[in-house]
């Protein structure tokens, strides 16, 4: 197994610590602990990427797991966030709902023996993702309320991660093209 993908793996073995962690967000050790984790967790995310592309390690198997890894990452920390009542309902269900589409068509572009990498808007829909989860990390960790900025910041993320979906949905169409018709 490659760099990258031992990168990817420990970002998913990392996801467990950070939400057990964020479930004692009212402690002041564990918020921090946690936030400290995720920001190792995402920062797995660009070095990953970056030792794939500078040694020609890219694989398809690397290519599948890391979409996976960074699902995964985000989206348990921002149920957690939603739990501790941080987080709209909205902008949880847009995310949740855009991952299924955008693994829906991958996986029929499986079925077709296509692997389809991540494009430039799904990265910086996580990019976005991330920033959101810190952002509410510092909230959490210093007691700050800034409802108007994290209402923003989820509008922001929503606007990039509903995009996101809809430019895959869009630049995969010609996968469908004939189906219709069997």
């Amino acid at each position: 197994m490659n760099l990258p993908n031992k990168l990817t793996i420990l970002r998913i073995i990392l996801t467990f610590p950070v939400i057990l962690f964020l479930q004692f967000g009212n402690n002041l050790f564990f918020a921090i602990l946690s936030l400290v984790l995720f920001v190792i967790a995402s920062f797995t995310d660009y070095l990953d990427g970056y030792y794939a592309r500078k040694y020609n390690l890219i694989s398809d198997f690397g290519k599948f797991l890391d979409q996976i890894s960074d699902k995964f990452l985000i989206t348990a920390t921002l149920l957690m966030f939603f739990y501790l009542g941080m987080l709209n309902i909205w902008i949880l269900l847009i995310v949740v709902l855009r991952d299924i589409l955008v693994s829906g068509i991958r996986m029929y572009a499986a079925n077709k023996n296509v692997v389809i990498p991540a494009n430039y808007f799904g990265k910086l829909k996580t990019v976005s993702q991330m920033v959101l989860i810190i952002f509410l990390y510092f909230l959490l960790v210093f007691s700050i309320k800034a409802d108007l900025l994290s209402i923003l910041l989820q509008i922001i993320v929503g606007v990039l991660t509903a995009g996101s979906g809809i430019k895959y949905l869009l630049d995969s169409s010609n996968l469908f093209k004939g189906d219709e018709q069997k």
